[in-house]
């Protein structure tokens, strides 16, 4: 989610959209730019997670073969401005460039607040945040709106990290008292690590809107061949079986 800092010198560069298509037989290879691992949405090892297997269904029903080039969000200018691909997932719908061609949104995210059970906390709103320790998402801050910073002007200790496991594991050991990251990686990282210290009881606080996230692609054909790969795996279920997959 965090990915727009290169999102921007992605469609400066100069090679043409055209010479990265690679030609075999009659299938297409397009590259296309995600971030490092975030399961369940990008698992890296094994090249899957609910967004890769989207964009491997949807593009597969035109003939294109998907791959992805794993990049840290937090790179710097001077290695991300050397990448050329196709397009890039996780953007904003809002995204404007005038290079860019934005997909429909093609997948939600939900973030919420974490607490531990014992502390009792009563966080109904994003204003009862103030004056707690918080552990965030890298660029939370630039995400989740003006009062969000409002109110963690007033948290005891405040900070963003790029691994959410590691969140999640600070909650546990006591290290922070609020995580806010999205559901699903939460829910998927407490199925996959169910004993020990992980089986303390938590709440969790919905205290944020629904985020829908779009792909920009560098031509118009191929946003449009997205959006329409994606209406057919919804049509036909594909897409609700991934989401289950991972989610149930």
């Amino acid at each position: 989610m965090k990915i727009l800092l290169i999102l921007s010198l992605l469609f400066f560069n100069p090679i043409s959209f055209a010479e990265n298509n690679v030609q075999i037989d009659n299938t297409v290879k397009l590259e296309i730019i995600a971030g490092l691992s975030k399961p369940p949405f990008i698992i890296e090892d094994n090249n899957s997670g609910i967004e890769l297997e989207i964009f491997h269904s949807a593009f597969g029903k035109n003939n294109k073969e998907v791959t992805f080039i794993h990049v840290p969000f937090g790179r710097s200018r001077t290695s991300s401005h050397r990448l050329n691909a196709d397009g890039i997932i996780t953007v904003l719908p809002d995204y404007q460039h005038p290079k860019a061609f934005v997909s429909a949104p093609y997948i939600i995210y939900q973030n919420v607040a974490v607490s531990l059970r014992e502390n009792k906390f009563e966080i109904d709103d994003i204003k009862s945040l103030s004056g707690k320790s918080i552990l965030a998402f890298q660029n939370a801050k630039k995400y989740l709106g003006d009062e969000y910073l409002k109110s963690i002007m007033y948290s005891m200790d405040y900070r963003e990290i790029a691994d959410q496991v590691q969140q999640i594991e600070m909650l546990f050991s006591r290290r922070t008292e609020v995580i806010i990251l999205d559901i699903n990686i939460f829910k998927y990282f407490i199925r996959t690590h169910s004993k020990g210290r992980y089986s303390q009881p938590f709440s969790v606080h919905y205290i944020f809107n629904e985020r829908p996230y779009a792909a920009a692609f560098k031509t118009e054909e191929n946003k449009v061949l997205f959006d329409e790969g994606i209406k057919l795996i919804k049509q036909e279920g594909t897409y609700q079986l991934i989401m289950d997959k991972y989610l149930k």
